[in-house]
């Protein structure tokens, strides 16, 4: 097995091959754990560093404002009760405009039309019970029933 060269890794990392030779390269390194290290090696020396100088001004930024003593201005709890309060006034006056124009006498309607069909449509127990009853009663009795005038 022919192993790559540091200088054909190093090409490799900076984008200096054509695509046949890195799909080529890329394939070799699934198999051959030499090539690989040798490529760990060369990211590690040519491959661009992250640059984290963004970062360290923040952090900078951050602890100076730490260290100079400002606080965070902190809500009273009055703030909190006036939003609330607020929010259960807009609520409040938001279901009684909807009242008002009658929104919710529709859902009414609706759902006492569904509840006057689900007691029509269901016979009561009672009323079941007796018609079974009188059937027992009429297969007990072997006369039948004579009209008298």
């Amino acid at each position: 097995m022919t192993h790559y060269t540091k200088q054909q890794w190093k090409d490799y990392v900076q984008g200096e091959l054509d695509s046949l030779t890195e799909r080529k390269m890329e394939d070799h390194i699934t198999t051959c754990m030499h090539c690989l290290s040798s490529y760990e090696e060369t990211t590690e020396r040519f491959s661009p560093s992250m640059d984290f100088s963004v970062e360290k001004q923040v952090m900078t930024a951050i602890l100076s404002e730490q260290l100079s003593g400002h606080k965070p201005v902190k809500k009273s709890a009055g703030s909190a009760q006036r939003k609330t309060v607020t929010h259960f006034f807009i609520s409040a006056a938001a279901a009684l405009m909807l009242a008002s124009t009658g929104v919710f006498s529709s859902f009414m309607d609706e759902t006492s039309l569904q509840e006057e069909e689900e007691f029509k449509e269901a016979p009561s127990i009672t009323s079941s019970l007796l018609e079974q009853t009188e059937r027992l009663f009429i297969q007990m009795d072997p006369s039948p029933k004579e009209e008298s005038e």
